[in-house]
């Protein structure tokens, strides 16, 4: 089965060639695509990458640009229209079109292809004393009506596909020789802590616990039915 479409694409439909190709990442979790390439066409409904991978036209991936002369990075959903073999035979040229994008991510499109306003937006005035009170601003007559006060949306976030990261676990030559270590490192302490006579007289005491414990211990366990209590008839 071909994923690669035999009819390419005329230069007078596709999207504005770039000044330069831009990196370029394409993930789909799903189907297991994680793929980075270089975006060499762009306009703002559809972009052309070069991809290192067949792709099925009609497969929906998430698509992060990073867009080097304004410092920004384009995420959004994609959709493989066509493919066409490049001439070395090495790449895909992908013809996408946009699933979703936001409006931020298309201002940057807009902005790196010139087509952005160059007045800078009027921003309506506001009444910074009601706003941290929480009150709400009373109409007067003349004055700012009441869709100044409007809240803006916010911006759509994306679901970002990826594959789930594995769980670490040590392996067992890991475990043997930490629990080594860590045996080595207490009983190194012990022996700088027995250098000093307060500290020998702690050691001496605590041993001197543990091992009466564990004579009581191994003594009662041997006369387990031997336990007599007073008056016991």
């Amino acid at each position: 089965m071909s994923d690669v479409s035999s009819a390419a694409q005329a230069p007078n439909d596709l999207p504005a060639a770039l000044p330069f190709p831009f990196s370029l990442n394409v993930r789909n979790a799903d189907l297991g695509i994680d793929d980075a390439g270089k975006l060499s066409r762009l306009d703002e409904t559809r972009a052309v990458m070069m991809l290192h991978r067949q792709i099925q036209p009609g497969t929906v991936m998430f698509a992060s640009m990073d867009i080097r002369t304004l410092n920004t990075t384009v995420r959004g959903l994609i959709r493989v229209i066509s493919q066409t073999q490049s001439d070395d035979g090495l790449a895909f040229d992908t013809l996408t079109e946009f699933v979703e994008l936001s409006d931020e991510s298309k201002k940057k499109i807009e902005k790196l292809l010139g087509k952005a306003d160059s007045q800078p937006a009027v921003t309506p005035s506001r009444n910074f004393a009601t706003d941290q009170l929480g009150v709400q601003p009373v109409y007067q007559r003349g004055g700012p009506s009441h869709s100044d006060y409007q809240v803006a949306t916010t911006e759509r976030t994306y679901f970002e596909p990826a594959p789930l990261r594995q769980q670490a676990r040590a392996t067992a030559s890991t475990k043997f020789w930490n629990s080594l270590g860590l045996t080595a490192y207490v009983a190194a302490a012990l022996i700088v802590i027995a250098f000093f006579p307060a500290g020998r007289a702690i050691e001496l005491l605590v041993w001197d616990k543990v091992t009466w414990s564990l004579e009581r211990m191994w003594y009662w366990a041997n006369h387990v039915g031997q336990v007599k209590l007073y008056n016991n008839t």
